[in-house]
């Protein structure tokens, strides 16, 4: 309880309201009696409350339209209802209202304070639940990053202690592994939020262009420059500039682009007038930036500027206990987006995704879940409906070789064997091996301890 918690009391009985405010008062409550119900609500729904304790029979407005229009329009305030005529179904019709409590009267004030404080309980546990909710619907908290792996954990660790800085960030990792999503994580986490996120890939846009596209033109710049228009700093102003695949960028633009970087203005093409750009700078790269530097093909002075802090995206195949979770988020976004039930994978498919290497990382599995969403017949997505090179791959044979399960064993000696083959199998992945069996992780658990399996 925080250090007044408000409880509106509904009662027209002026002796019954007076008995019940003392007791709750006397108890540290910031307590608001009314003897008309509408005034109170009014009041509860300007200036919040915490519980509502309200007679069951009052004129103009009964009890359980009380807790009906506080369920309805504040549901996060519990309801306890008085009344001096107590009947199983009255009580049965407020608990399915949704009252948290229903007491007779004369009220005993014991059972008056436990209801409240009972009350007060059940609204801090809601309220820890959609906190949990929203979380779930946030992957770690930051929209889009799915992992649970410790390479993960660091990622999202280095994210979270560069975002609130003014700092620039280098990002490094092979294609597909989702280095935009860690960019816009840093950004959604800092003090620049509010504004602009805008993403370029430098190795996209010719170089006659990426000048333009990053700091703009005054018409007639050059052929078919027929308006004046900004650029990306420009446009930026506040917010994050993400420069994907920057190692690209050819060594004339590097010159102008460590400029603004330094100098926080920059100069349109074919303009003379020098525009102030607030703008943090993210940048990516799949490239060795740092050979680049050395074989001179990369500016090193732009290259410190750039990577003033650094967070490496690790490949899929150095997270393979990320697989279980990236598919099913995949399958539910898929399944979403094309207005279909999202489809489950069969513990046969998931061994093939896990035994795979995943050149092209996460966006080659949202591909192939993609396929096999379109090609798979019924609900659950078996080896054959996933790309061939997907099928044909093979854990390690240390790992891919079950324990053979001798004759004559009875059903629990197999089962039990099954088990420590499937933690064999994951290097022991409680997680994996869940899935790959096909059981609850909860399940795998509980069997673990009962066979005692190391």
């Amino acid at each position: 309880m925080r250090e007044k918690d408000r409880v509106f009391i509904f009662d027209d009985d002026a002796d019954s309201l007076q008995s019940v405010v003392a007791a709750l008062r006397r108890d540290g409550f910031d307590v608001f009696p009314f003897a008309d119900p509408r005034e109170g609500l009014a009041r509860v729904e300007a200036e919040g409350g915490d519980v509502v304790v309200t007679d069951l029979r009052m004129p103009g407005l009964t009890g359980l339209e009380v807790l009906r229009h506080v369920t309805k329009k504040i549901p996060d305030v519990p309801v306890v209802i008085l009344t001096a005529y107590g009947t199983v179904e009255g009580a049965v019709e407020a608990v399915r209202a949704g009252a948290s409590d229903f007491l007779l009267k004369p009220v005993e004030i014991p059972r008056l304070r436990a209801a409240v404080f009972k009350a007060l309980k059940e609204r801090g546990m809601r309220r820890e639940i959609e906190r949990l909710r929203e979380e779930a619907g946030r992957p770690l908290g930051i929209e889009g990053i799915v992992g649970s792996s410790r390479a993960m954990d660091e990622v999202l660790r280095k994210i979270r202690l560069v975002a609130p800085t003014r700092m620039n960030v280098l990002i490094t990792g092979e294609s597909g592994t989702g280095k935009e999503l860690v960019a816009r994580g840093v950004h959604s986490l800092s003090p620049r939020a509010d504004r602009p996120f805008l993403p370029l890939n430098c190795a996209a846009i010719p170089e006659t262009l990426l000048e333009s596209e990053l700091f703009g033109h005054e018409k007639g710049a050059f052929t078919g420059a027929t308006a004046s228009r900004a650029g990306k700093f420009e446009n930026a102003e506040g917010g994050t500039l993400f420069l994907d695949e920057v190692g690209d960028v050819s060594p004339a633009i590097q010159s102008k682009l460590l400029r603004a970087i330094e100098q926080k203005e920059v100069m349109r093409v074919g303009g003379s007038q020098v525009i102030l750009a607030d703008v943090r700078i993210i940048a990516a790269t799949n490239q060795d930036l740092k050979g680049r530097v050395e074989a001179k093909a990369f500016r090193e002075d732009l290259y410190y500027r750039l990577n003033v802090f650094n967070i490496v995206v690790p490949p899929l195949r150095e997270r393979r206990e990320d697989i279980p979770k990236l598919c099913d988020h995949f399958l539910a976004r898929i399944g979403k987006e094309n207005g279909l039930p999202p489809k489950r994978l069969s513990p046969a498919a998931l061994k093939s995704l896990l035994a795979y290497r995943w050149p092209g990382n996460v966006r080659q599995l949202r591909n192939a879940l993609e396929t096999a969403t379109l090609v798979a017949q019924g609900e659950a997505i078996g080896p054959g409906d996933l790309p061939p090179e997907v099928t044909q791959a093979v854990l390690p044979p240390t790992a891919a070789e079950p324990i053979p399960l001798p004759a004559s064993r009875t059903l629990g000696e197999m089962e039990r064997d099954a088990i420590r083959a499937a933690l064999v199998q994951t290097a022991g992945n409680k997680t994996l091996a869940a899935k790959l069996l096909g059981i609850g992780l909860r399940t795998l658990h509980r069997k673990v301890k009962e066979f005692g399996i190391d």
